[in-house]
């Protein structure tokens, strides 16, 4: 069908279609962001504001902006929705950005992530929580790195760059090492002693004594046969004999008298 204007009638039912349904979508869900009017066809004229969808006049400021008709920024260490929210630890904070709260050149000491909020995990520290904890520390002061939580076992001294004192060895450096053979060769760690043990003892911190039947360092002697045990230290008879043996070393035997053999 064609209408007196030449133009097909379906054509015409087609425009007011897509009409009707432009005009229902502006209606339910506004127009895009920036444009505003019949057919969201105008462009706001504030460009930080959110424009009201039939006269275009600012109804708000977007995310990052305030004053009159959103021409300002957020002043220094604010951002977002009505500049209510607080930049991070900002290593300047001219550079949080008014729109996110991202900090641009980076965070302060003991701070990391996007906004600079985020606390230094364990064993970390300084800006940016790029530097790592000294080894000796149970972790550290998370803006300057000094070892004001503790030391690990073993060592000691405000910056933990000590090892325990002779003989001494554990958390706080607070153990005693036991028989090493040789006491600086006590890990100051964990009191192994790495030479092996003095004369009387065994085991990895040498403090068990020598079980019955063995003497010497590290208890690797065996007590001669003939003796009911004997010194854990240097191995003599002093604890007595065995039956049928006699002598300081338990070396002779009992005499066998004739009278015995008949």
């Amino acid at each position: 069908m064609v209408s007196l204007f030449g133009h097909s009638v379906y054509h015409f039912d087609v425009l007011t279609v897509w009409f009707c349904l432009l005009a229902v979508s502006q209606a339910a869900y506004g127009c895009p962001g920036g444009f505003y009017g019949p057919n969201c066809s105008n462009t706001c004229p504030d460009t930080n504001c959110y424009c009201h969808l039939e006269t275009g006049t600012c109804q708000g400021c977007k995310p990052g902006y305030q004053g009159y008709l959103c021409k300002s920024a957020c002043g220094r260490g604010y951002y977002g929705a009505e500049c209510q929210q607080e930049c991070g630890h900002c290593r300047d904070l001219s550079q949080c950005v008014n729109t996110s709260g991202s900090c641009l050149t980076g965070c302060e000491a003991g701070y990391h992530g996007e906004t600079c909020k985020a606390s230094c995990p364990y064993r970390f520290f300084g800006p940016d929580c790029l530097h790592e904890c000294n080894d000796t520390c149970d972790g550290c002061n998370r803006f300057n790195g000094s070892c004001d939580s503790g030391c690990n076992p073993g060592w000691q001294g405000y910056e933990c760059q000590d090892a325990c004192d002779t003989g001494s060895f554990g958390d706080n450096c607070s153990k005693t090492c036991g028989h090493c053979r040789d006491v600086n060769q006590c890990s100051n760690i964990n009191g192994t002693c790495l030479t092996g043990c003095d004369v009387g003892y065994h085991g990895d911190l040498c403090k068990t004594p020598c079980p019955y039947g063995f003497f010497g360092p590290d208890c690797a002697d065996r007590c001669n046969d003939t003796c009911d045990g004997c010194n854990r230290f240097n191995g003599s008879c002093d604890s007595g004999c065995n039956p049928g043996w006699q002598g300081y070393e338990c070396q002779d035997g009992n005499e066998v008298h004739p009278e015995c053999l008949s």
